[in-house]
């Protein structure tokens, strides 16, 4: 094979395919390694917030060792990611005993549905949010990601819709899923969140003004 018929398999569909495919099964195993130090139950939410900070490096075209960035990444966002684990597992369980377990009225139904829509979203969105915009505050994230998936519902909706198949096919198929329970949804959603959100384009609306900001307008003025 010379150098431009190599070149060439690169750039197919089928060598990216492959090349993603392998990547996530990487990226997997490395955060099922990484998680035990939290004890898989302290572990699991902040591999999936280093797993997003992985692939945001890659988006960017910043390739680096797998199992070093993810370890790296899983102490960075530690707290915030259980944290996010502490305000899901008790809402969704609550809900889900609530919903099937009890004769709920119309207002606690939907009190409780919007509970878990409102996790749903913070799911999908705070690992994103949290390395896009890593110099907002916690709870300037959390807002963020609640504006965010009102504004930009179309990529909302197909996020929820992946969530639900990618929960459906975890519970049908662990051993198959194993290879990528922990890393597929999050390279989907900083996917599809940094392409909706163009994260160059915002602009922190709380950052302080700067010094110089009155005397440009006054200098434009008085020309």
């Amino acid at each position: 094979m010379n150098e431009e018929q190599f070149f060439k398999m690169q750039n197919s569909k089928l060598y990216r395919f492959f090349d993603r495919l392998s990547s996530l099964v990487i990226t997997n195993l490395c955060g099922i390694l990484i998680s035990v130090c939290g004890l898989v139950v302290f572990g699991v939410y902040p591999v999936i917030f280093a797993i997003t900070g992985f692939y945001n490096d890659i988006l960017e075209q910043k390739y680096r060792k797998t199992f070093s960035t993810l370890f790296a990444y899983f102490k960075k966002y530690f707290w915030v990611g259980n944290l996010l684990m502490l305000i899901t597992v008790p809402i969704v369980y609550l809900g889900i005993y609530m919903v099937f377990g009890q004769e709920l009225g119309m207002a606690a139904y939907v009190l409780m549905m919007t509970l878990i829509i409102l996790v749903l979203i913070l799911n999908l969105y705070l690992p994103s949010i949290a390395v896009l915009y890593p110099e907002f505050s916690l709870g300037k994230k959390i807002v963020f990601c609640f504006v965010a998936a009102c504004d930009r519902w179309k990529t909302t909706v197909l996020l929820m819709i992946l969530y639900v198949v990618w929960i459906y096919g975890t519970a049908l198929m662990p051993q198959l899923c194993m290879f990528a329970m922990l890393s597929a949804m999050p390279w989907l959603s900083i996917l599809f969140i940094k392409k909706a959100l163009k994260p160059e384009t915002i602009i922190d609306p709380t950052a302080p003004i700067p010094d110089d900001y009155y005397s440009s307008d006054e200098e434009d003025d008085n020309k």
